[in-house]
């Protein structure tokens, strides 16, 4: 009798395999929206260093990102003792910010 060979197709190593190329791409994937994230925080720091007071409009339409992203960067260095709101109780497109002292 001879032993049955088994398509390529019907590998027992072949999902787990397919299983940890989809993780693997998913965590590079989601390294990469991280480090993203980071270089826009940085770039968007340099940029109210160099105009103390910029809004978060001036901010958006100098580096090239939406308001919102802008808004949502400006937030976190804030969150994080960076930046100062310098005008509060305007739109957020209005809200003007400096470095922290």
């Amino acid at each position: 009798m001879r032993p049955t060979r088994r398509s390529p197709r019907s590998s027992p190593h072949r999902l787990p395999t397919g299983l940890c190329v989809c993780v693997c791409a998913a965590g590079l994937f989601g390294e990469d929206l991280l480090q993203r994230e980071y270089r826009r925080d940085r770039a968007v720091l340099a940029f109210v260093a160099a105009h103390p007071g910029a809004s978060t409009r001036f901010v958006a339409t100098s580096i090239g990102v939406s308001e919102r992203v802008v808004a949502r960067n400006l937030g976190r260095l804030t969150e994080d003792g960076l930046l100062v709101l310098v005008a509060e109780g305007m739109a957020p497109a209005e809200c003007s910010y400096r470095l922290a002292t």
